[in-house]
């Protein structure tokens, strides 16, 4: 009876023990996998036909490729800024993303934000992010 009990005891230490390092290792593989692969991608002015209003124009996007998700940045002076030429921009760079990175759709996660604000020389800047999730 005794040796049944110790036997017991040693079995549930030792999955005790072998659980605490594997749950360990998993979560810092997955907080390292994440943060690696979150990508900044500057855009040159290749859309200049969607906004002829503004002059110039800052595109930057963010893509984390493990969930698909994509933030786009589109920055230009407020004085020039229009919310429709910089949705038409916004779904403009998607369509290219997708076929770039062979995705088929891609769907809003949030409603796209505006916000105006003065950069490092003082001038007004307007910024529009958009943020949607690509599925394959």
């Amino acid at each position: 009876m005794k040796r049944l009990v110790v036997l017991a005891a040693t079995i549930i230490m030792a999955s005790v023990l072998g659980a605490q390092t594997a749950g360990n290792s998993t979560a810092e593989r997955l907080d390292s996998y994440a943060e690696i692969n979150t990508e900044v991608i500057k855009i040159n002015d290749t859309y200049g036909s969607y906004h002829p209003k503004a002059k110039t124009v800052t595109l930057e996007i963010e893509h984390t490729p493990l969930t698909g998700e994509v933030r786009l940045y589109y920055t230009c002076l407020a004085s020039s800024f229009d919310q429709g030429e910089a949705m038409n921009t916004a779904m403009a760079v998607y369509e290219d993303f997708a076929v770039k990175n062979k995705y088929k759709h891609y769907s809003y996660i949030s409603k796209d934000k505006t916000s105006y604000k003065k950069d490092e020389r003082g001038v007004r800047v307007a910024t529009y992010v958009s943020h949607v999730v690509f599925k394959r």
